[in-house]
C-alpha cells in the first residue's frame, strides 16, 4: 500500500524532498508503522533524531501528526490505520519562551 508523506519545518530539510510516497507492506498499516518504516531508512537518520522523542520511541512529543488532514489524537492516534492515497503530514513542534 502506498502513502503520500508531507513534511514541514526541519523535517523538510531533514528528508529532502518534503514530499513523496511511503510504500507501507502490510494488510493493516498504521501511522506508527509508517513512521518505523519512514525512520528506519538509512537517508532518513537525520529525520529520525529530529522526529522520534529518544525518552520513549514516540514521535508525538515532537511532531503533530495528520491523516488527510486530520490529527490523528482525533482518530486513534498511532494506532489510526491508513487507506490506499492518504496524506500522511508530519509537523514539527516548536516550543518557544
Amino acid at each position: 500500500m502506498r502513502v503520500q508523506l508531507k513534511l514541514y519545518g526541519v523535517f523538510r530539510r531533514a528528508a529532502n524532498p518534503n514530499t513523496f510516497s511511503l510504500d507501507i507492506p502490510d494488510e493493516k498499516p498504521t501511522v506508527e508503522l509508517a513512521i518505523q518504516r519512514l525512520v528506519s531508512r538509512k537517508e532518513f537518520a537525520e529525520l529520525r533524531s529530529l522526529l522520534i522523542d529518544s525518552a520513549n520511541s514516540d514521535p508525538r512529543p515532537k511532531t503533530l501528526i495528520l491523516v488527510s488532514g486530520r490529527e490523528i489524537n482525533a482518530l486513534k492516534g498511532l494506532e489510526t490505520e491508513l487507506k490506499e492515497d492518504d496524506e500522511l503530514a508530519l509537523l514539527p513542534i516548536a516550543h518557544g519562551g
